[in-house]
């Protein structure tokens, strides 16, 4: 009865729901490797045995690795050029699809997003850096 009004919704509806999925997944299991690690060097320290340099270096590793990641200027320009080459691409697409259409315009949109990622980039870059 109402399948010809639900099934076109359900294409864009799963086209969200699976990126989501995704991403819900990926950090459940990154919190449930964590959680492993950090079992396995409590059980290794209640048993009083000596806990291995690689645990305890992973553990550091996750903490510090992000700290790193956030002084680097140059974390901007890889989303930047990738948006640029997205916005290329639809601006070609839809040009191709639709010749004279307006539809190559939906490429503006990530082209100018990517720009501006590369002005912050080149902005940022050239600050003095403020540890030194």
């Amino acid at each position: 009865m109402f399948q010809p009004y639900i099934t076109p919704l359900l294409i864009p509806i799963l086209a969200l729901f699976i990126p989501i999925v995704a991403i819900v997944a990926h950090y459940l299991g990154k919190a449930n490797s964590e959680r492993q690690r950090h079992e396995t060097i409590r059980e290794l320290a209640r048993a009083g045995q000596p806990i291995p340099p690689e645990l305890l270096s992973a553990v550091q590793d996750a903490e510090i690795a992000p700290k790193r990641e956030a002084n680097n200027p140059n974390r901007i320009l890889v989303p930047g050029v990738i948006n640029i080459g997205i916005g290329f691409g639809l601006m070609g697409m839809f040009a191709a699809m639709m010749p004279g259409q307006w539809l190559w315009a939906i490429g503006l949109i990530p082209l100018f997003l990517g720009v501006g990622f590369v002005v912050i980039w080149a902005v940022v870059r050239k600050q003095p850096d403020p540890r030194l």
